[in-house]
């Protein structure tokens, strides 16, 4: 089996990168835009740890070793900072998923979280569990779950099918703050029409940045811009190329 030399060249490309904008956030930092979904998110979670309400934050219904694990793995990096911000209310967050991987993840990062925020005292193993091990199943234990542990804030960042429609519903009917984003485009329409505040297109991967501006999340994100950017040069440059009859 050959190597993949693309794949390598691409992969040290983002690490160099990664290493340029770490050392340059020493003494710059980044401007991003807005995104309006993670300016509410933040009042929101303020009014619900005032309130003692609790906020639910779903990973979705992928598996760790499946293809669509990329969303989740970035539901992680958001919950990190919201289970640190509401590690001290009278309710902390609650985690759920569809996968039992996934579950423990959630339940370390949670254990990290609220190691940082002095109160690990404070945390329980049960806050992050795995509801049911099919799309629909997983589903339909959430609003039992809404009703029964009062929450106000309902956070979707994950892998989602169809299923995610019914997932940000329920939280509408419970009058939560709904907040919902995946990176599969079916999905993502069927989550602008049901959710209040959806994530479009890569923005479920900027949540930790946006959350909670570290240098590490910050440099990650510009990475990301500039690693698109020269995807598009590259595509433009084919294009380019192929027009004017070089083979490649």
């Amino acid at each position: 089996m050959g190597l993949d030399f693309l794949g390598l060249t691409v992969l040290a490309l983002m690490i160099i990168l990664l290493v340029i904008y770490l050392a340059m956030g020493k003494r710059q930092a980044p401007i991003f835009r807005e995104i309006p979904a993670f300016e509410a998110l933040k009042g929101a979670i303020e009014r619900a740890v005032e309130a003692g309400e609790r906020v639910h934050f779903s990973l979705g219904t992928g598996s760790v070793i499946g293809t669509d694990v990329a969303p989740a793995l970035a539901g992680l990096a958001t919950l990190a900072e919201i289970a640190r911000v509401t590690s001290l209310s009278d309710r902390p967050a609650v985690v759920t998923t569809g996968d039992g991987a996934m579950a423990i993840l959630a339940q370390d990062t949670l254990r990290s979280a609220y190691t940082q925020a002095g109160a690990l005292d404070r945390y329980r193993p049960i806050a992050a569990r795995m509801l049911g091990p099919t799309p629909f199943s997983y589903v339909a234990s959430l609003p039992t779950l809404l009703s029964s542990e009062d929450v106000s804030v309902h956070i979707l960042l994950g892998a989602f099918g169809a299923e995610g429609a019914l997932a940000a519903d329920f939280g509408e009917r419970q009058n939560c703050f709904v907040m919902a984003g995946t990176d599969d485009v079916q999905s993502q329409a069927l989550l602008y029409a049901t959710a209040a505040h959806p994530l479009i297109g890569e923005e479920i991967f900027a949540g930790g940045a946006y959350l909670r501006r570290d240098r590490a999340h910050l440099a990650s994100l510009r990475v990301q811009d500039a690693m698109r950017l020269i995807l598009i040069l590259g595509i433009l440059l084919g294009a380019l190329l192929g027009l004017l009859g070089v083979d490649l």
